[in-house]
């Protein structure tokens, strides 16, 4: 056996699949269907049995249910008792009923799509459901006698099967232009009402002012015309109207993506997205499953994105930091409008409540690290770095003893003041004071301290009368340093300066190396929150930087380029 005998599909299978391409193939053969079987009559035993394979063509089409849905024993037995009802009770007035539903489903589909060429076989099919229900049915069901039935039975014998046959016929559209179960039952239900209404007009005109059946129904439809041209001047906020519609389009209208199933969008979402932007850009690209949605652009403080593609109608939406942009294929109807704006609404309200997550993570990690005395380990790495520089420049060989002597004389009281300022810290964990020092002196003490591990000290400007903060800018230098000197060990001849400059009252420091860039997810996040790091740029450039705050001070990272990595400590302006 060859392989295309194993792998084609049986020849009995063409044509299903031919009607499985196109909804609309299906609709049409409905129709044909139902046409044959009110052609035969509801009497007869053969329009019966067509008017049952049109229901069954009918329930393979139909747009509500989704095709992979596993009906449950009840559900089963629910529908066949429906159709035997429908079949037990069948007559030409419950098919006048009939066909005004499904004029109504189907133009709730209709509704639902975008494009003109996807509408267009739903057009044509509820044309011919509304023409088969005034000159087929209701000419069989008024008890008057209807001069112009002879006339409406060549046309149902020639024009409306010709129509029905041109929507199977159609072409498909190239591409789904809605997703399968959206109907706009709101639409389907004033279609159901309007064509209920016309025929209810008919007959009170045919009963009341005794007029032939087409005078009754063209004057009920040209009633029906001016009602709903007065509802339409109402309706619209444009024309001058009430404006009904603001006030009908706070209902919540399910468009092909309803809100329960938009939160259970954004519940899920939510759980795998660790931030606010993250969140925000997989909510949003959900919404391209809405109809008439193309694309767009979020903005948080966080960040921003787009998605899609853009389009001629946009539409912006803003509530709680977060700005949403729609773009639509075509402007939307207050009722949709409004259901952008609850979706966007509580996109925000989840992007809010990951923001605060965030923020009681970041607490929680904090009070773990002050419940810990961590923060005080900032103080006792900096007395060990100042020992250890101690330490190597004695272990050297060529190092003057008496140079060695007044080193360590002048770094020991200053090693002991601050072994006794951390002691006074542990004993009070509160905010203490910060001693404050001649800007002079300060610099002399960490030259010395630094002098053996190779780093350039720069001094520009007037320093006479300025006194810093001693804790401050010793754990911002010794940090900024210590992570230098790291950064040296893998990249050896790394030139490091630091840099004091001053006047009218301000004094800065910049430290700076000459290597390469801190990366850009590390930059943003260093000295903001706790980050992963290799080299020490986290835990301890975060706690320097909130020292650094609570004095009045700033640390930013001022240049992060390849070659000019600079950190500088300045007043802020508020100080």
């Amino acid at each position: 056996m060859t392989r295309d005998k194993l792998g084609s599909p049986p020849r009995w299978l063409a044509p299903w699949r031919w009607f499985g391409r196109a909804p609309s193939r299906l609709l049409g053969a409905s129709l044909i269907v139902l046409h044959l079987g009110m052609l035969q009559g509801v009497e007869s035993l053969a329009g019966r049995t067509l008017l049952l394979a049109h229901l069954g063509v009918f329930l393979i089409w139909q747009p509500v249910v989704r095709g992979g849905y596993r009906l449950a024993t009840r559900d089963v037995l629910a529908m066949v008792a429906a159709i035997v009802v429908f079949l037990l009770t069948m007559s030409w007035g419950v098919l006048a009923i009939w066909l005004m539903v499904l004029a109504g489903v189907i133009g709730g589909g209709a509704f639902a799509e975008v494009t003109a060429r996807g509408r267009l076989p739903y057009q044509l099919a509820v044309a011919y459901l509304v023409c088969s229900l005034f000159m087929l049915v209701l000419p069989r069901v008024v008890p008057v006698p209807v001069a112009e039935r002879p006339l409406f039975d060549v046309l149902a014998l020639t024009v409306l099967p010709a129509l029905a046959l041109v929507v199977m016929l159609l072409p498909a559209a190239r591409e789904a232009s809605r997703r399968p179960g959206a109907i706009d039952f709101l639409s389907a239900i004033l279609l159901f009402l309007v064509l209920a209404l016309s025929t209810l007009g008919g007959f009170a005109f045919m009963w009341l002012l005794h007029l032939p059946y087409l005078v009754a129904l063209v004057t009920a439809l040209f009633a029906m015309a001016m009602v709903l041209f007065v509802l339409a001047w109402a309706w619209h906020p444009s024309i001058g109207g009430p404006q009904l519609g603001m006030v009908f389009a706070r209902r919540v209208l399910s468009t092909g993506l309803s809100f329960e199933e938009w939160l259970h969008e954004l519940a899920s979402v939510s759980v795998s997205a660790e931030t606010p932007e993250a969140l925000a850009d997989q909510a949003c690209r959900r919404m391209l499953r809405i109809p008439g949605v193309c694309g767009g652009h979020w903005r948080l403080a966080e960040g921003e994105g787009g998605f899609g593609e853009p389009a001629s109608v946009a539409r912006q939406l803003t509530q709680e930091g977060l700005t949403v942009t729609l773009y639509l294929r075509r402007a939307p109807s207050p009722a949709l409008s409004w259901h952008f704006s609850l979706m966007v609404r509580m996109l925000a309200e989840f992007c809010r409540e990951k923001r605060h997550a965030r923020q009681l993570e970041t607490l929680s990690y904090l009070r773990a690290i002050h419940e810990t005395g961590a923060r005080l380990t900032h103080d006792v790495k900096n007395l060990l770095q100042s020992l250890n520089t101690l330490c190597y420049t004695a272990a050297r060989s060529e190092v003057d003893e008496a140079a060695l002597r007044t080193l360590v004389a002048r770094q020991l009281p200053v090693i002991t003041r601050r072994l006794a300022s951390t002691l006074e810290k542990l004993n009070h964990p509160e905010a203490l004071p910060g001693e404050l020092v001649p800007v002079v002196v300060w610099w002399q003490d960490i030259s010395a301290r630094h002098a053996a591990s190779g780093v350039r000290f720069v001094a520009q400007g007037d320093f006479d009368g300025e006194r810093v903060p001693l804790a401050v800018f010793n754990s911002v230098v010794d940090n900024l340093v210590q992570n230098a000197l790291d950064k040296r060990l893998l990249a050896p001849g790394l030139a490091i300066t630091v840099r004091l400059s001053g006047g009218a009252g301000q004094v800065a420091l910049e430290v700076e190396d000459d290597g390469e860039a801190l990366p850009v997810a590390l930059a943003r996040q260093v000295m903001r929150a706790p980050v992963a790091s290799q080299s020490g740029l986290g835990m301890g450039l975060y706690q320097v930087a909130r020292l650094a705050d609570e004095a009045g001070y700033r640390l930013s990272l001022s240049c992060n380029r390849d070659g000019a990595v600079r950190f500088r400590l300045d007043q802020t302006a508020a100080a």
